[in-house]
């Protein structure tokens, strides 16, 4: 059977399915929560609270890209989408006993957010084993289209199921995903297993003076960390609300709001692989990451469907293009005994995302959706421009 680019790979293309399956799946659920507790509270700061307690086990990122530095990545991968597997069969069963409240989903979601943490970390250390060096920004513009493609059909089916069947039936289609998704790793051949004996505290300490050794890999840090605390908080805790109070839409109106930003997602996905920004990389990157806080405060001025649907398009585009940029290039810069805490503590920079969503949710209860936006967004413009002028070597940085 003929397969094109990276999936010629066997096992790159064994991860790719597994990631599609996890794609849908995640997808699914970033839906039906989020449109629970709104539906249930209607509080920003509550939304805002879950997500944060979702994502606040980036903390302890740096010492899970150490620990899986010293362990077979396909098996530290195999646990992380197992414990997913077992994350929707408990909401699934609380669903089912009519006991599924917003406090036991926010207290579950922390679990979620520690097995997520090991399973990003690990599929790309992963990949960086499995891939060469000059085919890793083909091979992740090509995983990151792929949950592009999740993102836009995940939700549509994920709202007609919640809309016509409820929770539990949902989360039965999701746990049947995740099931797959781990079986689907299992067939991955990849011998790299490091016996080593790990000291968590000198992991750390090694990641960071690495880190701070090479300026470019601050400056991306930085970006990751900015982008997270101010961009992604549109797509995570302020898109329901833009569908509820701007847009007076349901769950299946939020739903096609995620899968118009996810097609700007594909699109930005599909532009990065091909060989159109390969020259000068860091200058992108910063670009996009201005044109990104625009377009989030221009969601706040048009409060019309058909207007939206471009912005979140566009929206999509430079999210896809922008992370995609800065995950090819922690990866083209560090070294390969390294990637693991490294990556780690790029996943630390994603501790800002729980403040900004609580910050965000906590500014629509008090300002509205509107103001919200408008605030966050000139406020991410202003540090993306500072970033830029000062980023000096991540400007003049060339793809070697």
């Amino acid at each position: 059977m003929y397969y094109p680019g990276q999936l010629k790979n066997e096992n790159f293309r064994k991860l790719w399915i597994s990631d599609l399956l996890i794609g849908f799946a995640a997808n699914i659920e970033v839906l039906i929560i989020p449109w629970l507790i709104i539906t249930k509270t209607n509080s920003g700061l509550l939304l805002g609270i879950y997500g944060a307690v979702r994502y606040f086990s980036t903390v302890f990122a740096p010492v899970i890209g150490g620990v899986i530095d010293g362990f077979n990545k396909k098996h530290t991968l195999i646990l992380s989408r197992a414990y997913m597997l077992i994350h929707s069969l408990i909401i699934m069963v609380l669903s089912f006993q009519d006991i599924l409240s917003v406090t036991n989903m926010i207290v579950i979601s922390f679990f979620y957010g520690l097995a997520h943490n090991f399973d990003r970390i690990s599929r790309e250390a992963l990949i960086q084993i499995i891939i060469s060096k000059e085919n890793l920004r083909n091979a992740t513009a090509l995983i990151s289209s792929t949950y592009d493609i999740s993102k836009i059909v995940a939700p549509l089916i994920g709202a007609t199921i919640y809309s016509l069947y409820g929770v539990t039936v949902a989360f039965i289609l999701v746990g049947i995903l995740y099931l797959l998704a781990v079986f689907v790793i299992f067939a991955v051949k990849i011998n790299n297993i490091i016996k080593q004996k790990l000291n968590i505290y000198n992991e750390f300490l090694d990641g960071i003076k690495y880190l701070i050794k090479d300026r470019i890999l601050v400056s991306l840090m930085l970006y990751a960390a900015l982008a997270n605390l101010t961009v992604l908080t549109l797509t995570n805790a302020f898109l329901p609300f833009i569908s509820k109070d701007m847009l007076n839409g349901d769950a299946n109106n939020l739903a096609v709001l995620i899968s118009f930003s996810a097609i700007g997602s594909l699109l930005g996905s599909i532009l990065m692989a091909t060989n159109s920004f390969t020259h000068s990389p860091g200058k992108i990157l910063i670009f996009f990451m201005i044109i990104w806080h625009l377009l989030m405060f221009a969601t706040s001025l048009f409060p019309v469907k058909t207007i939206m649907f471009v912005l979140l398009i566009l929206f999509g585009i430079s999210t896809s293009i922008s992370m995609i940029l800065l995950t090819m290039l922690i990866l083209s810069i560090t070294e390969r005994e390294m990637i693991g805490k490294i990556m780690g503590i790029r996943q630390l920079a994603i501790f800002a995302f729980p403040f900004g969503l609580v910050i965000g949710g906590y500014m629509i209860d008090q300002l509205g959706i509107v103001f919200s936006i408008q605030i966050i967004g000139v406020f991410g413009l202003l540090i993306s421009i500072i970033f830029g002028y000062k980023s000096k070597n991540l400007v003049s940085y060339k793809n070697s």
